[in-house]
């Protein structure tokens, strides 16, 4: 394998006849092109990937591996990702990815300290790369000082951005895990020199439960609201439970109405009254469902 080849093998199960099954092999690679995707849009330009964002990628297909099912890619240079246009993701190789998507695998099966390490890891290789650039690319300083300018006015440090990340692939790595356990017994990962990331049947069953969402019986709740968004039904609230916000997911009919309550008072950032429930994955909160509109609280009346 050279340095900058990323091999995705599937062993055991049918796996052993070179075959998978198709359904969730589509849905594995869709998951690992989303914890990769995350990767090179955390590191190259330094914020959280936005809705439905994915970055450029080249994948070539090789030859299978005898005994497994093989799918190798081979990452083009990404240096058209970032905007001052320097080459980070080459600076770095591969290896940064490796280390996100066992960290982000490691997140979900509960391996806190591997996760730190992992983080650690990966934003020291971002600032020794960082650094290399800065001394090759002398004729470019202008470009780096407002691209360092940039960094430093960022609200949150690189290992917060991949900690964000990583907390956000849930979903990928469910579907990454998809084939193990049902068609296949492991799916390992390999990028450059970085460890390789094995997924046996045990890791995945946690992974799966790790997106279990467990709904609390409906209740009466109070809300501050912080704006809202028709076309995915969302209501943006303050996260009950911790700092920052929530997208609540509003169940009630009314909702799509022209002038409703809810948007009404989402123009004021009113707080409100409703029937809601709650969703929990490991026991924090990750989804709220508002059922019905009670009532917008006045600031008399709070």
């Amino acid at each position: 394998m050279s340095d900058f080849e990323i091999l995705l093998k599937y062993d055991g199960g049918d796996a052993r006849n070179y075959t998978i099954d198709a359904r969730l092999y589509g849905r594995s690679l869709l998951g690992l092109d989303r914890m990769v995707s995350d990767c090179l849009i955390i590191v190259s330009q330094q914020r959280l990937p936005k809705k439905g964002e994915r970055s450029p990628l080249l994948l070539k297909a090789k030859e299978g591996v005898q005994g497994s099912y093989g799918a190798p890619q081979i990452l083009q240079e990404a240096s058209d990702l970032l905007g001052v246009g320097v080459p980070i993701l080459s600076a770095i190789g591969p290896e940064i990815v490796g280390y996100y998507v066992q960290a982000v695998l490691d997140y979900f099966r509960n391996n806190d300290k591997s996760v730190d390490l992992a983080i650690r890891k990966m934003a020291e290789m971002h600032e020794v790369a960082l650094q290399a650039m800065s001394k090759m690319h002398k004729d470019s300083m202008d470009t780096l000082n407002e691209f360092d300018k940039r960094r430093h006015i960022e609200a949150m440090g690189m290992q917060d951005l991949l900690l964000r990340g990583i907390m956000s692939n849930g979903p990928a790595a469910e579907n990454f895990v998809s084939p193990v356990g049902e068609s296949v017994d492991t799916c390992t990962f390999y990028a450059g020199k970085a460890p390789p990331s094995v997924v046996n049947l045990e890791d995945a069953e946690a992974i799966r439960d790790s997106q279990k969402v467990d709904w609390q019986t409906p209740r009466q709740e109070v809300f501050t609201t912080d704006g809202f968004k028709y076309h995915t039904s969302g209501l943006s609230i303050e996260n009950p439970d911790a700092e920052g916000f929530l997208m609540a997911e509003v169940k009630d009919p009314i909702f799509v109405e022209d002038g409703n309550a809810y948007t009404i008072a989402a123009q004021r950032r009113a707080r409100i009254e409703v029937l809601a429930r709650r969703g929990y994955k490991n026991g924090k909160l990750s989804r709220i469902h508002i059922l019905d509109f009670v009532r917008e609280i006045s600031d008399e009346a709070a």
